[in-house]
């Protein structure tokens, strides 16, 4: 049996060879690589990875996933007041969509509303560890990435917000009444905002004092980021909202680009090899034989309503058909963070029945092998992969900070 400083060593290097294995020899991302390494060694192949490891990598997992936020609300792009308010609209149109298609479904289908909403809540959300690790990988940049960063975080500033709201009509063990649980839900999202906006006051007034020192500003990213997820964990409230909102804060109000962010996929991707192996390692992949009917459907559901959203806002975002169907498939991945919170969900609440969580498993797991194939597929077919297409030329309208 491995210590835990070797099975972390194990992992880090493990993952590595799997996802060069991918890149190299089947042209597929790195991260299909680190989530079938994490099968392998997890609970659906030799259990070196058992659920007691991954359970005592929490804080390590919850420290990664903030980051990404981070990253990801750092990664929206600054734009027009105009165009502001039309990727705002999209991209709500798309959470709602997609969201609304869900939840019908699962109330359809016998599920309780406040468990359905919470469920449509999770499948929702876009993967932002698996958009921002393939879209670096692939060497993403020109405008339609930076609206595809856009989307992604409108949509799980949405879920995110939803999840925190019908978490307190979850919990069995509160006597409060609708009003104190709604009042519960709602406070918890203006703390996370409130969380987000003194983060980013702390990055922005560092950064004026540090200048533009990458090492420095990158453990006072870190530091924050650190504080931050300590203090949400302390408070009782979502450790991932804040992350997002403090990422778009900074990049929102940095005007002068004084802030050296730093990027998990080159700066600090041992964060993104670990939370994609241990995704893999917690995953059942039982789950997918089991409910690949279940998890085909969910996904398409989840797709029509994604696609109908952004073709109906088409004209406003100067989208063509065809780019529209690639914004599609490049919101395809589900979000690492709908695992962390199932799991969650299951040890707190007992109001979801095992089909429904097998169901749900099923859907991570089918979209955290697909959906780094699918933002691949979206990049290439927007031509800004830079780095599988070498010879292509970048957009004329490449946005600067857009990678």
């Amino acid at each position: 049996m491995l210590n835990s400083i070797q099975l972390f060593g194990f992992v880090l290097l493990g993952g590595l060879l799997a996802g060069e294995t991918a890149r190299r020899l089947a042209r597929l991302p790195r991260t299909t690589g680190y989530v079938l390494f994490g099968l392998l060694v997890g609970q659906s192949g030799s259990n070196w990875v058992t659920p007691l490891h991954v359970e005592s990598a929490q804080l390590f997992i919850d420290l990664a996933l903030g980051l990404i936020l981070f990253e990801l609300g750092y990664l929206v792009p600054a734009v027009s007041r105009t165009e502001r308010l039309a990727r705002l609209r999209a991209g709500t149109a798309v959470a709602l969509a997609s969201g609304g298609l869900l939840f019908a479904g699962f109330v359809v289908n016998a599920v309780p509303a406040t468990v359905a909403l919470f469920a449509a809540a999770l499948c929702l959300a876009t993967s932002p560890a698996i958009t921002i690790a393939t879209c670096s990988d692939v060497g993403a940049r020109g405008e339609r990435t930076g609206l595809l960063y856009s989307l992604v975080a409108i949509n799980g500033v949405i879920a995110f917000a939803i999840v925190m709201l019908t978490l307190p009509f979850l919990d069995d063990g509160q006597s409060l009444g609708t009003f104190g649980r709604l009042s519960t839900g709602l406070g918890s999202i203006v703390g996370s905002f409130l969380l987000g906006g003194a983060c980013a006051a702390i990055v922005l007034l560092g950064a004026e004092r540090l200048e533009r020192q990458a090492e420095h500003q990158h453990l006072l990213i870190l530091g924050t980021i650190v504080l931050g997820v300590g203090t949400a964990i302390y408070l009782d409230i979502s450790v991932f909202l804040p992350m997002l909102v403090f990422g778009a804060m900074v990049r929102a109000i940095d005007h002068d680009n004084k802030v050296v962010a730093i990027r998990i996929a080159s700066d600090a991707r041992v964060f993104l090899v670990i939370t994609f192996v241990l995704a893999g390692a917690a995953l059942d992949i039982g789950h997918l034989f089991s409910y690949w009917r279940e998890a085909l459907l969910i996904s398409l559901v989840r797709f029509v309503g994604q696609w109908a959203a952004v073709w109906q806002y088409r004209k406003r975002l100067a989208l063509n058909p065809r780019e529209c169907l690639l914004f599609s498939i490049g919101l395809q991945p589900m979000s690492s963070v709908a695992l962390v919170l199932l799991v969650n969900m299951q040890m707190l609440h007992n109001q979801m029945s095992p089909d429904l969580i097998g169901m749900l498993m099923a859907t991570i797991l089918l979209m955290q092998l697909l959906g780094p194939l699918a933002t691949q597929t979206a990049i290439l077919g927007f031509g800004e992969a830079t780095r599988l297409q070498p010879a292509a030329e970048p957009p004329a309208n490449h946005r600067q900070g857009v990678s």
